[in-house]
């Protein structure tokens, strides 16, 4: 046999042996899609969960999406994966890279606080002028949350807000506690705006929807026309009711965002490859922040993030409780696992969005739910 053919048997054999196991691992990635649907349609039905939009991407490659039920139940309008969904507090982490981005252009660091940015704000407490932006990012500032006190997210200025909360107590001592609050996005906003130079919503759809091309995406609350926007529910007194998800511009940093599960993708498809902030600023971002006492508290800045079971890590956020994004990956590895899972109301939500996720997750990471 001449050294020629011998080369090319080799090659041959090589390249047939890389055939065969791309198809077995196609064949097993295609068994465990159908796995997860079938367990997401068992879910559907036993919850009455309305309409979902899904996506599962692989290394942050978008391998599976599909649609599933009803955009609107009382006209029995399918789901398409062109409906845009109200996702809520997903806004926030919208909202954190914006500001991460604005401080690594303008040199300045998540450690300054409120007062060093806004110095001029008179009308701010001094408590909270000393707050740093990672305690406001990190749900750990203690600053008196407007949803407490019936502020909820639709005010009809910043000042109205400030004004009811100025002379209430904290929850508790900065850093102290991991406690969701809206506030503390309120002022991030102002911050946004403060280092843009133009306001909040402008500056989203000049730096990131337009250059990354996300033509639908949009800030509104229930009454703002959207078009192919679902109708989203929930459950009062086991009957199903519309869930009027209602925003104005002075929380859009905390929740207002429409979006279909397309330019979602996108825009995430742009921080896993750090075209909005660089791998050192993702790192802190998505790690659980310390509280005094050394434990983790239940989030990075902006983002939702644990450390679970067996070494996997996993970040992202709920939406008004009726939908959930969640990335994970293993401490070592470069593989990852994207989640994501857009609802418009269940008529019961026993299995939270967020278990939903993790269930999906445990598929292709075995060991996510010990």
């Amino acid at each position: 046999m001449t050294r020629k053919l011998s080369i090319l048997i080799l090659f041959t054999s090589i390249f047939f042996s890389q055939a065969n196991c791309q198809e077995k691992s196609s064949k097993n990635e295609n068994e465990l899609f159908a796995k997860a649907d079938n367990y997401l349609e068992k879910m559907i039905d036993s919850l009455e969960i309305v309409g979902v939009n899904y996506a599962i991407l692989i290394d942050g490659k978008l391998k599976h999406k599909k649609a599933f039920g009803l955009a609107n139940f009382e006209h029995e309008v399918p789901m398409t994966q062109e409906n845009l969904f109200a996702v809520a507090s997903f806004s926030k982490m919208f909202s954190s890279m914006a500001l991460h981005h604005l401080l690594d252009v303008n040199k300045r660091n998540v450690n300054e606080t409120v007062g060093d940015f806004l110095p001029n704000r008179k009308d701010l407490p001094d408590a909270w002028r000393n707050l740093t932006l990672k305690q406001l990012l990190s749900h750990t500032s203690g600053i008196p949350d407007q949803i407490d006190y019936q502020v909820y997210l639709a005010p009809e200025s910043e000042a109205f807000v400030i004004e009811a909360l100025k002379d209430k107590p904290f929850s508790s001592k900065p850093g102290e506690e991991s406690k969701y609050n809206a506030t503390g996005f309120l002022l991030n906003r102002i911050i946004i705006e403060k280092l843009a130079n133009q306001d909040f919503e402008s500056y989203m759809q000049a730096e990131y929807f337009d250059k990354l091309q996300m033509s639908k995406a949009n800030y509104g609350g229930f009454k703002k026309v959207v078009p192919k926007r679902v109708k989203s529910y929930r459950p009062v007194n086991e009957q199903l009711q519309m869930f009027p998800l209602n925003y104005s511009p002075p929380m859009y940093a905390a929740a207002g965002l429409n979006i279909n599960i397309d330019e979602l993708i996108i825009w995430f498809q742009a921080v896993l490859d750090q075209r909005i902030v660089n791998e050192q600023q993702l790192e802190e971002i998505w790690t659980p922040v310390k509280l005094n006492n050394g434990k983790d508290g239940y989030f990075g800045l902006g983002w939702e993030a644990y450390r679970l079971e067996n070494n996997y890590r996993m970040v992202g956020h709920g939406g008004a409780g009726i939908s959930s994004i969640k990335h994970y990956w293993k401490e070592g590895s470069d593989s990852s696992l994207t989640v994501i899972l857009l609802t418009n109301g269940a008529r019961n939500w026993s299995s939270s969005p967020d278990n939903i996720n993790m269930f999906i997750a445990n598929y292709f990471m075995p060991g996510i739910i010990d």
